[in-house]
Parts: C-alpha cells; sequence; structure tokens
C-alpha cells in the first residue's frame, strides 16, 4: 500500500500528532479498520472531547445509541417538511437515514466518550440546512427511494482507485479497499494508517470541482463543521474530531484559513423537523450500497469488529472469520440436501488462503471465501441451482438480524403503538426475515383483531402486511374465503413510515382515521371516497360525521362518470359486507343512491365512448343492473328508458351497444329480436362494419350471454362472421372474439361448443380435441393445388 501512495507532492499532509490540540481522524462509515484505529487514537490522545459528523439536532439521541440496552443495527430517522418552501417552490416531504452498527466508527466513538467520561456532540449542518444548501438533484436530493446521511459515493468511485485495481488486477472497489485498508490496516501502525487514508481521500478529492462540492452541499457542512471544532478548541485544550475521509481535506483548510463565515441557519418549527432512532436491520443497511458508504455484508463486519474487542492482537481475525463463515455455508448447505465433504471443506480452506497469498494480502477476506466456495462447493458451471451455496454464504455474510432499542423516551408513539398492539397479537415483529400468520374471521375474536391490524398497516403503506391468501374484497375477487393469510416483516421502511404518520396520530387507529381524511380532501374523487370507506370498514374504523359529510359532497361534486362508477361498486360491496357482518349503517345506503342517481343522467352520454373506455361502461351498467335488482327495483323503468336511448343514439361505441342490448334482453324477452336485428345490421355490412360487429357480441356477451344458449341464431351469426371474413382480418376482429367468448363458464362453452359441432356436422369430439391444420402446410397445399391446375389446364378449379 505503502507503494500505491507515493503521492505527497499530491496534497498537504494533514497532520496526526497526539501531542497536539486538534486530531482530525478520517473514516470510512461502517468500516471496522477505521473504528480500531479510531479506539486506539482514543485511548493514547484522552482527548477532552469527541466532535462527530452528524447532524447536530440529534444529539439528544446520543445517550440513546449508547444505552447498555440498544442492540444495533439502529438508525436516526431525519424528516423535514418544506412548508415555507425554503428549497423549492412546490415544498415537499424529505427523509433520510444515519445507520449505525458495531463496526461504525461513530458508534465506536460515542461508546468511548461513555467508557471515558469524555463529552461527545455531532457537529455537521441539521438535515433542513444540508436540503436547502444542495442543488436540485444533488446529494441528498436526488430523485432515488432511499437517502442516507453518510453519503460517500465520491470516496468509492473515483478514478484513482480504478487505476490502482487496474494495476494490481483488483476487481472492485471492496476487493481494493478490504485488501488494502480493512485487513492490511491492522498491521501498521495508528499513524501511518491515518496518513493513507488522508492522502487516498485527498487524492479522491481531486476528481471534484468546487461546483461539484458546492452542489452537493458538501462545502456548506464542512464550513459548518470547521466553524463549530474551531469554536469547541477555543474551549478545549485537546479535541479529537472524526469525519468522513472524504471532508476531512476540506476541513482541514478551512480551519487553516481561520477566517470563515458559517452558513445561515434557518427558523424551522419543530413540526417541520424532526429526529427519531428507530430499529434498523442488517439487511438494510447492505440494501443502502447504493448510498456506497455503507460495508458490503453488514453482519461479517461487525463480527470482526467484535472480535477486534476481545483478541489481544488482531492479526489472524480474517482467516479465522472467514473459515468459520465457510463452515456455517456448509452446514446449511447440508440442511438444504447439498452434500458437503470433509474433503471440500479442506480444500476451500487450503484455496482461500492459496489465493490470499497469490493477490499478496495479509490475511483472508470474504473475496477469497466466494471463490473459495465457488471452486470447492459447486464444481462446475454456476446455475440457479447449483449456486446455493453461495446464496447462502451471502446471506450469512450480510445477517438477517434486526435492532432494538429499549429506550422508550423518544421512541415515537406511532411505533410504541405499533409495538404493543404486535406483542398483544402475539406477532414475532423484532424479525426482519417474512413471516406468516394466519386470522380466522368468523372463529376467534383474536382472528379478526389480527386482520383489522393488518388492514391497518396496509392502509398507512407501511410494507409490514402483505395479504397472501384471502378475499380481496376491493377487487372483488374470492369473496367467498373466511380466513387470511398475512405475510408480514419488520424492515427499516416500516418504521420510518410510521414516523411519518406520527402527525396523524399516537395510536394506529388513529393515524388510520386521520389518513383516512387526508385521503378523501386530496382527491375529492368519488372513487376514492367509496374505497376509503371500504377500507375503514376492513380496518374496523367508523367514519365520523364530517367524514360522511366530506363523501357527501365529493359524489355531489364528481363529474366523473367512471370515477362515480367505481365508487358505486365499492359502496354496493360496502352494503353486502354490512349486511354480512350485521352492521347497521344508513350513510352508506345513502351514498349507494345518490351514486346511482348521477350515473343514471350521465349514462346516455357514454353512447358513443372511446373504444378503450366501453368495458368500463359496460361494467357500470351491469353493476346499476344488480342494484336494480337487488335493492332499487323502483328505477328498473327509468334505467330501461336510458338503455333505449344508447340504443336508439344515432353514433354509438359498438361495445357499449352491445352490452345494452344485453342488459334490456335481461329486463324483457321482447328486446331478443331487437339484439339480433343489430347483430345482423353489423353482419351485412361493409368489411369495416363487419369488424365492428365482433365488439357487438362482446359487449352483448358480457351482458347477456344466456341469449347464445337459448337458440342458435347468434353463433349462426357469428359463424357467418368468421366465415366470409378474410383471414387478415379475422386476425384483426380474433381478440374481441376471444373477449367475447371469456364471458363463459366451462360448462356453457360445452353447450357452445355442441351447438358449433352441430352447426357444421360434425362430432362435438372432433371439434374439440381435433388438432389444428399448420398455417403453412395449408399454404403449400394451396401453392400446389394452382400448380396442378395449371398443368392441366384447369384454372377455373381454384376458384371453385
Amino acid at each position: 500500500m505503502e507503494r500505491l501512495l507515493q503521492y505527497r507532492e499530491a496534497s498537504p499532509i494533514i497532520p496526526y500528532n497526539l501531542n497536539d490540540s486538534l486530531i482530525l481522524f478520517p473514516i470510512r462509515h461502517h468500516s471496522p479498520v477505521c473504528s480500531y484505529h479510531l479506539i486506539r487514537t482514543i485511548e493514547n490522545y484522552k482527548p477532552d472531547i469527541i466532535l462527530i459528523e452528524g447532524p447536530e439536532n440529534a444529539n439528544h439521541l446520543i445517550s440513546v445509541i449508547t444505552d447498555e440496552q440498544t442492540k444495533l443495527p439502529v438508525a436516526f430517522y431525519y424528516y423535514y417538511k418544506d412548508t415555507k418552501k425554503y428549497i423549492s417552490e412546490n415544498g415537499g416531504d424529505y427523509k433520510c437515514y444515519y445507520p449505525f452498527q458495531y463496526s461504525s466508527p461513530e458508534y465506536n466513538a460515542l461508546m468511548q466518550a461513555k467508557k471515558y467520561g469524555i463529552t461527545t456532540k455531532f457537529i455537521d449542518l441539521p438535515y433542513s440546512e444540508t436540503l436547502i444548501n444542495t442543488a436540485e438533484n444533488e446529494g441528498l436530493r436526488k430523485d432515488i427511494d432511499k437517502h442516507s446521511y453518510t453519503d460517500d459515493s465520491r470516496f468509492t468511485k473515483s478514478r484513482f482507485y480504478q487505476k490502482i485495481c487496474e494495476k494490481t488486477g483488483l476487481r472492485d472497489f471492496d476487493e481494493f479497499w478490504e485488501k488494502y485498508f480493512e485487513i492490511g490496516g491492522l498491521y501498521i501502525s495508528t499513524e501511518k494508517f491515518v496518513h493513507q487514508m488522508n492522502t487516498y481521500c485527498t487524492l479522491t478529492r481531486t476528481d471534484c470541482t468546487d461546483d461539484e462540492l458546492r452542489a452537493d452541499g458538501t462545502m456548506s457542512r464542512e464550513k459548518y463543521m470547521a466553524c463549530n471544532i474551531m469554536k469547541v478548541m477555543q474551549e478545549h485544550k485537546k479535541v479529537l474530531a472524526v469525519t468522513g475521509g472524504f471532508h476531512t481535506f476540506g476541513i482541514y483548510n478551512l480551519i487553516q484559513q481561520g477566517d470563515i463565515k458559517s452558513p445561515k441557519i434557518h427558523k424551522i418549527s419543530k413540526t417541520d423537523e424532526g429526529c427519531y432512532p428507530m430499529a434498523y436491520s442488517y439487511r438494510a443497511v447492505d440494501a443502502l450500497r447504493g448510498y456506497v458508504s455503507g460495508m458490503m455484508y453488514p453482519h461479517f463486519y461487525d463480527s470482526i469488529m467484535k472480535e477486534l474487542y476481545i483478541r489481544n492482537s488482531p492479526h489472524e481475525i480474517y482467516n479465522d472469520n472467514i473459515f468459520n463463515l465457510i463452515t456455517l455455508t456448509a452446514k446449511e448447505s447440508t440442511k438444504r440436501d447439498i452434500q458437503v465433504t470433509i474433503s471440500d471443506m479442506t480444500s476451500a480452506y487450503t484455496m482461500m488462503n492459496g489465493l490470499s497469498a497469490l493477490r499478496d494480502s495479509m490475511e483472508c477476506g470474504i473475496s477469497e471465501a466466494f471463490d473459495a466456495v465457488t471452486a470447492c462447493f459447486i464444481k462446475g458451471e454456476k446455475t440457479v441451482s447449483s449456486s446455493i451455496p453461495l446464496d447462502i454464504l451471502a446471506n450469512l455474510a450480510t445477517g438477517d438480524g434486526i435492532g432494538q432499542i429499549n429506550n422508550t423516551e423518544h421512541i415515537p408513539p406511532l411505533i410504541a403503538d405499533f409495538e404493543k398492539q404486535c406483542k398483544s397479537l402475539r406477532l414475532k415483529y423484532q424479525l426482519s426475515a417474512p413471516t406468516t400468520v394466519e386470522a380466522s374471521l368468523f372463529t376467534s375474536v383474536r382472528g379478526m383483531e389480527l386482520s383489522r391490524f393488518m388492514h391497518r398497516m396496509q392502509f398507512l403503506e407501511t410494507d409490514f402486511a402483505r395479504l397472501m391468501k384471502g378475499s380481496d374484497i376491493k377487487n372483488n375477487r374470492d369473496r367467498s374465503r373466511v380466513r387470511e393469510e398475512w405475510q408480514y416483516r419488520r424492515s427499516p421502511e416500516v418504521d420510518a413510515s410510521l414516523i411519518d404518520h406520527t402527525t396523524d396520530g399516537f395510536t394506529i387507529e388513529e393515524a388510520c382515521g386521520t389518513f383516512a381524511e387526508k385521503l378523501l380532501k386530496k382527491y375529492q374523487r368519488c372513487e376514492t371516497a367509496g374505497g376509503v370507506a371500504v377500507d375503514c370498514f376492513l380496518m374496523g374504523i367508523e367514519l365520523k360525521s364530517a367524514e360522511q359529510e366530506l363523501i357527501d359532497n365529493i359524489i355531489s361534486s364528481d363529474g366523473d362518470f367512471f370515477s362515480i362508477g367505481k365508487g358505486l361498486g365499492y359502496f354496493q360491496t360496502l352494503c353486502e359486507l354490512q349486511s354480512l357482518y350485521d352492521f347497521e349503517d344508513k350513510s352508506t345506503m345513502k351514498y349507494l343512491c345518490k351514486c346511482f342517481e348521477r350515473l343514471l343522467s350521465m349514462l346516455p352520454a357514454m353512447a358513443n365512448v372511446p373504444p378503450e373506455n366501453a368495458d368500463n361502461v359496460i361494467n357500470i351498467m351491469k353493476i346499476m343492473y344488480g342494484i336494480i335488482v337487488s335493492v332499487l327495483d323502483y328505477r328498473m323503468n327509468d334505467f330501461e328508458a336510458e338503455l333505449l336511448t344508447i340504443v336508439s343514439s344515432a353514433e354509438k361505441e359498438p361495445a357499449v351497444y352491445g352490452g345494452a342490448m344485453g342488459l334490456l334482453c335481461a329486463i324483457s324477452p321482447d328486446y331478443k329480436q331487437s339484439a339480433e336485428d343489430g347483430a345482423r345490421g353489423y353482419l351485412t355490412g361493409s368489411t369495416e362494419i363487419q369488424k365492428k360487429g365482433a365488439d357487438y357480441l362482446r359487449g352483448l356477451f358480457s351482458t347477456a350471454r344466456d341469449i347464445v344458449l337459448v337458440d342458435n341464431s347468434f353463433l349462426e351469426m357469428a359463424d357467418k362472421l368468421i366465415t366470409d371474413m378474410g383471414f387478415d382480418d379475422f386476425l384483426e376482429i380474433l381478440p374481441s372474439l376471444r373477449l367475447a367468448f371469456s364471458n363463459f363458464t366451462p360448462s356453457e362453452i360445452q353447450l357452445v361448443s355442441e351447438s358449433v359441432a352441430e352447426l357444421h356436422g360434425i362430432s362435438e369430439n372432433d371439434l374439440m380435441k381435433k388438432s389444428a391444420v399448420d398455417e403453412n402446410l395449408f399454404d403449400f397445399g394451396e401453392e400446389l393445388d394452382r400448380i396442378i391446375c395449371g398443368i392441366i389446364g384447369k384454372e377455373e378449379l381454384i376458384y371453385e
């Protein structure tokens, strides 16, 4: 490594002297070797105060993370609501994570400070100020799902390390870092390690321009940290500042410069900005490799850190832990019927040490573990099935544990209520791996409570619960099921979402009620109102009078036919549910009637909708007919009159026309002749008109498929449509024909096939089981007939 970093002229050397009043200690987040040398520095330097890179508005949480009962990984969760539009005219909500694991240098600095009674504090800009000082689509304002405060992507994507990899034959940054820093760093003095870190980070920084550093907020943060450090230096004799390696050079230069102006701090209300501690998982730490500040395989590196604490010497720690990891992989592979012999284990041990020596590494690293398992356990081509040992190795190295915070003083009330309800329902909420639970809706009180809790978590979009089996009421599927099977998993996103909803209420039930009201006010659509009403019923939450009035106003003001139609379907479902559960609520019937009346007046205008909306119109008409039959029979004549308006329109969409005719036939058999006349009108027209006949049949069969089973008149018309049409034209109408006959049940298809077989004078068996003629073979036969007729001089036979 010393040979690779012989670039003293590239930057001034940042001093590391235990006699100085200030030591700037550079780190890579979550790095065991950085933690190891940082601990030694604290022991030898004995600072009066330790300053740590991190938003200063989290200082009140230091006691939480250093609590003996806290189990890592955990994270600080920052949120900011830009209500004053400091960031943009559109405002918006922002959030990010600051994860800690046992190998994190920041965590070890805090724990050592607690051990020796040293004052500690975070010194970086508050999260809101970092956002305000960051350009759009840069840094913490990038358009990605997850943001980490400890984003040091520049640290791992420099051209400098890429050139090193090219010269040394290393495959990627992680292999480079592990060989030269994580493993190699344990064999050198702290002073030399800090020197190498500073040199690497400074050379990495040369890839960035001042404009780039200004845009992603780096310069503002470094100015703020430098000002805080200089202020503390006036009050303490020995100051240790722990900062990300990429920032150390910038902070050092600013301190040397002396006279700098700190960024402006805005007045942000406590309701718009906050920070909470939250349980985190190893999977989440590893999944955040997108910000590249986390170490890959976090559980493995936490194991390394724990060994560094208890061993007298750091040497051989990697060799021992890598072999232990391979041994565990072999055991888990055997449990899955993948035989790994003693000979395989011996070969893996020999190979990992051989590769380490060949690569000139002090000890074996995680890359040697994967290479050894690939060569000695898989023993051949890597496929989906054969690579299972590699998956096991990766899972073991990543870990599936989740942290725990027992200090409830700073726990958001919504998370506290979530954990309380999980305990009451006997859910294993501490696990990050998916777990399955069954809820019996009618046989136990717990089953209904469990179902309602899961629906509430789903409604709040926490990603905690997912319905695997059971009735899907909103989408009208599997309505007869009386048991639900849920899969649930506690992840950092669950806690983050609950924190976001903390302003909605202190309990899950309160938050759901407030969130439902927010959705109603935000979207002002009948479709949303109906969906929210169904959700509230499934969650066991009664709509308040204000919310009921809001739904009533939404129905009155919504002018979208399709939104009202969707809402009508939801309210119909809700009426059926309330009847099933013996739940009395007159407001639902009021909503249903109001939606129906509005749709009835708008129905004639739907006669000539665009083809892509035809199916939606037909479905809404079917819902309206079903409601008339069940509860609004006195409106049958009015509905019939509106359908007649549709079918008599000069311009009408064929599928809607057919759907309306089918419903008229359902109202009275007297309309059957009109339905036949409509179909015949399409068949006797031009080719383009005939093509529309397929859509007419699709609409007709979707609302009155029994019309085909009464006699063969419609089948004969469909047969004529198909047989009279050219091949290319037939292919064009084929999708509509498929959809038309998809309305029939299997038993009805059987009856239809019998009628079609009789129509063509063949047996049903031949029709249903006869192999289709290959199209190419048919073309070849046609061409052969043409050649033969030409040879014998009988070309006229081709057209007979």
